[in-house]
């Protein structure tokens, strides 16, 4: 059978969407890994399934590049809210996920806000061991400038390092060190920040299962709340990563991003 498919980025963030409502299309780790090749497949860094909801307008089912399951993606949740409004008349959405609920509004201009209340900032079910600062997790024997990690929650789990030269960094040498470090149950995604001041910050990705990405929407969130939450940067900050900018604030315990994601194309594979 042929599948349709709507291709969309935000930042260079890239997702295939499926719209599986009346459907019932099931895609295994092979399949998904075929479909994520970007010489062999279509490429992408997460498969998005669109599904009903009982409590919300939509459930979004997100598969990582390996195949395996996600729980959040905020960037994908920037481009099926932009997918919605083009289909609805309404300015305002909610999103299901299987760990957090997503809000979303369209401005007049176009922006695409998303917000979500910020998790309990709890981490025993994602550590292998017990009485570590979470707030200060050393990873120097990786790389020196990794030396005081900051665990987040952000619906899935987010280690975040403050260094003082984001292109000094070279995540494709140590990415996969963190992500599958024996310290996290499951991996971990992983944020590298330079703070320009303390209403700009620069960020780089290394996403669990699927490598370095040119942008995260759980990772900006995850970035701006530990420098947030360490006196790093005020309540409101512009986020630059590598093919744009997104802009983040905190207002009591929602986190809301907004920026402009984007249509690449339409088309069609065949599964089955």
């Amino acid at each position: 059978m042929n599948v349709s498919f709507v291709k969309m980025h935000a930042n260079g963030n890239d997702f295939v969407i499926v719209d599986n409502r009346s459907k019932n299309y099931k895609f295994n780790n092979v399949d998904i890994l075929k479909l994520s090749n970007r010489n062999t497949g279509i490429g992408f860094d997460q498969l998005i399934l669109l599904e009903k909801s009982v409590k919300r307008d939509i459930f979004m089912k997100i598969y990582n590049s390996d195949g395996n399951e996600a729980r959040m993606c905020g960037n994908a949740g920037l481009c099926v809210a932009s997918l919605l409004f083009a289909s609805k008349n309404t300015s305002s959405i909610s999103i299901e996920t299987i760990s957090s609920d997503i809000n979303a509004n369209l401005s007049k201009d176009g922006i695409v806000s998303i917000s979500i209340q910020i998790p309990p900032q709890t981490f025993s079910k994602i550590l292998t061991r017990k009485n570590i600062d979470t707030n200060s997790i050393n990873f120097s024997k990786i790389h020196y400038a990794l030396n005081s990690g900051i665990l987040v929650n952000m619906g899935n789990a987010h280690i975040v390092f403050v260094v003082k030269n984001l292109e000094k960094q070279n995540l494709l040498k140590y990415g996969s060190k963190i992500e599958k470090n024996e310290l996290f149950v499951d991996g971990i995604n992983m944020e590298v920040v330079e703070i320009v001041n303390r209403g700009k910050l620069k960020v780089s990705f290394w996403e669990r299962g699927a490598g370095l990405t040119l942008s995260c929407g759980s990772g900006i969130l995850s970035a701006f709340y530990a420098c947030y939450k360490n006196n790093l940067c005020d309540e409101r900050a512009e986020v630059q990563i590598s093919l744009g900018k997104v802009n983040v604030e905190i207002n009591s315990s929602e986190i809301i991003m907004s920026t402009f994601p984007s249509v690449s194309y339409l088309g069609e594979f065949s599964h089955g």
